[in-house]
């Protein structure tokens, strides 16, 4: 055998595996390049998405389960577009007055699809499942008068006053206190929070179911039944952008009244009288007395 032959049958071999090997790095770096320009895309998608971002509602405050969302419960939010939820809305009409359903964090997406009308709220739904945790349930007796004229609804706020005489040894004048700020209507009537009926009181004096602590619920009860009007408490409805304000109210009386009227002057004691001289006037046989200003 040619010796030149034999050389070329051993390197042969070695000749395809290089050409093998050359083919299988040339195909490995057309697929990375090919990965590296898919990954570039689906980058460029990605910053492209964020770039498009919408409003989107989210809750301002932690809402709980069965309460009725109002407009300072929502804020705006912007978020990206693949981030957005389904059922997500950037409209705050489509969510103010609806109840939740579940409860929804702060910061987090309000769904279409967790809130209900009042109307559509389950009829097995109890006042006791839509009450705020720690909270009693309390219900006093007011009029169109002492209940701002019958436009308190439930998942409105109010203040409540008292108006009570004070005793004899204290003056025994009249004084209005602010006893609780910021508190819950759960029920007006027999229509609830979350839960609408048909059936509307008629007569001109009619129940508010308001959510108080343990404590301020038995300090309610013990005003309630103080005097011999139902007069003695009385409702001032909060607007809805001030849920959750405290106000340093003093105790209305009449010097508070007087103040608020006149100025500081009303509280200072009023001067004494100029210092009279008393002169003697004779006319004839009579006598008169009369009083003169000392200067």
């Amino acid at each position: 055998m040619n010796p030149l032959t034999g050389n070329l049958k051993r390197l042969l071999p070695v000749a395809f595996a290089i050409v093998m090997g050359l083919v299988a790095v040339g195909l490995m770096q057309n697929y990375l390049a090919q990965q590296r320009r898919l990954i570039e895309a689906e980058r460029q998608k990605i910053q492209q998405q964020m770039k498009e971002v919408y409003s989107v509602i989210v809750a301002k405050r932690d809402i709980a389960e069965g309460t009725a969302i109002t407009a300072t419960d929502l804020t705006t939010q912007e978020v990206p577009k693949q981030f957005i939820a389904p059922y997500a809305t950037g409209r705050t009409a489509d969510l103010e007055g609806q109840v939740a359903l579940a409860p929804i964090a702060a910061g987090e997406q309000v769904l279409t699809n967790k809130v209900r009308k009042p109307s559509e709220m389950p009829l097995a739904a109890t006042l006791s499942g839509l009450m705020p945790e720690g909270k009693r349930a309390i219900t006093i007796q007011t009029n169109a008068i002492t209940g701002v004229g019958g436009f308190v609804r439930p998942g409105d706020t109010v203040d409540i006053l008292w108006t009570v005489q004070l005793p004899e040894q204290q003056g025994g004048e009249k004084v209005t206190f602010v006893l609780f700020q910021d508190v819950n209507i759960l029920a007006v009537g027999r229509q609830m929070i979350g839960k609408q009926t048909s059936d509307q009181e008629s007569s001109d004096v009619y129940t508010v179911t308001v959510a108080l602590a343990p404590i301020e619920a038995s300090l309610l009860l013990y005003a309630r039944n103080q005097g011999d009007k139902s007069e003695n408490i009385q409702l001032s409805l909060r607007a809805r952008n001030d849920k959750g304000e405290q106000v340093n109210i003093p105790v209305a009386d009449s010097k508070l009244l007087l103040s608020a009227l006149l100025g500081e002057q009303a509280t200072q004691p009023p001067p004494p009288p100029p210092p009279m001289h008393r002169v003697e006037v004779y006319k004839g046989l009579e006598k008169t007395i009369v009083q003169i200003q000392k200067d």
